[in-house]
């Protein structure tokens, strides 16, 4: 939420008065105003739902900013080891298709000669003669 930021108009003296505790109401306004004026379709929101509805809604996403960025951040890392993942799995097709090209042409390659010997024991039992 950049519009949080510290560079407002009054700068880090507001952000102090809401740490001390002393103007906490005033620090929910300033960001219910930043945050409309970002946002301007937050303004239906405060005026269907009540101020106190829109400023548990304001205070919810300044306490969980933190968590919301951790989920994304996790997220973020879990599509990129799914996107390991599926390429470690097409290297295993890949690889697996290449065995099983290899494997083909050594059966048809082991396959011929056994044709060629039988060819030739059976010239020998059958032909008399010596092979050459």
């Amino acid at each position: 939420m950049a519009e949080l930021s510290a560079k407002g108009r009054y700068g880090k003296a507001e952000w102090a008065i809401a740490g001390l505790g002393l103007g906490s109401g005033a620090t929910v306004a300033v960001v219910a105003v930043r945050a409309i004026a970002a946002h301007p379709e937050l303004l239906a929101q405060l005026l269907n739902g009540g101020f106190l509805y829109f400023s548990a809604l304001m205070a919810g996403m300044v306490l969980f900013r933190k968590e919301f960025r951790d989920f994304n951040a996790m997220q973020a890392r879990h599509v990129a080891a799914q996107e390991k993942l599926a390429a470690s799995v097409g290297d295993l097709v890949s690889r697996d298709d290449q065995r099983a090209r290899e494997q083909e042409i050594t059966l048809n390659h082991l396959a011929r000669q056994s044709e060629e010997i039988l060819k030739h024991l059976r010239e020998m039992t059958h032909g008399g003669g010596s092979p050459a």
